[in-house]
């Protein structure tokens, strides 16, 4: 990666960047998952389970680089086995946020940190992002219009490296804002209309993935 090609194509990659930064920050189920799990299992967890999105989208990236993507698209029974596979795992999400906002307040209890619960919150953020069938999709139109078809590996690799950099920040600042104090106890106060509603949402991006083209 030599300083003259960083030179020549750097509007294009603030232009991914940018892209990039409001993607990640809108709500989604990744969003949506690390803010309950940060109120809810606290800052550890929460943080494993943004490296674990991280990861996946990081997966789909290189993906996309070396053109798997493409070939994957046209695949019509392999993206069908993946919407399906990201629609049970949201619908899996919704009913364990609706059996939380089920249960009586007096049947929980804290949960010690461990590396055992770290690494549950990392899968779950990896599932996440692995079997959401617009993450390839997403990162293959980002680096087209982005960069287009010539632009060289080194290029798309380090477009990857900056674009996952600013995927930490970004979900890792989520994980810190909604594991402060003031966070927990507006959790603790509002716990089961919160579940409840991130049930919904859940819901309600299952039903979306199902039903959509993704191709």
């Amino acid at each position: 990666m030599t300083a003259d090609l960083l030179i020549q194509y750097l509007p294009s990659l603030l232009l991914i960047l940018s892209i990039f930064t409001v993607g990640v920050a809108s709500p989604g189920p990744a969003t949506l998952m690390i803010m309950g799990t940060a109120m809810s299992r606290g800052r550890p967890s929460a943080v494993a389970l943004s490296f674990g999105v991280v990861t996946g989208s990081m997966f789909w990236g290189c993906f996309a680089v070396f053109g798997f993507v493409a070939a994957m698209e046209a695949s019509a029974a392999l993206f069908t086995a993946m919407k399906l596979a990201g629609g049970c795992y949201l619908f899996y999400l919704a009913f364990r946020s609706w059996r939380s906002a089920m249960a009586a307040d007096e049947s929980l209890r804290v949960q010690t940190v461990t590396s055992v619960n770290l690494n549950q919150s990392f899968v779950r953020g990896l599932l996440l992002h692995l079997t959401n069938p617009k993450a390839p999709l997403v990162w293959l139109a980002t680096l087209t219009v982005g960069l287009g078809d010539t632009a060289p590996l080194p290029l798309l690799v380090f477009t990857i490296l900056l674009c996952e950099l600013v995927a930490i920040l970004v979900f890792v600042g989520y994980a810190v804002l909604f594991s402060t104090p003031v966070a927990s106890r507006f959790y603790i106060s509002f716990r089961r209309p919160f579940d409840a509603a991130l049930g919904f949402l859940f819901g309600a991006a299952a039903i979306k993935i199902l039903t959509s083209r993704t191709t």
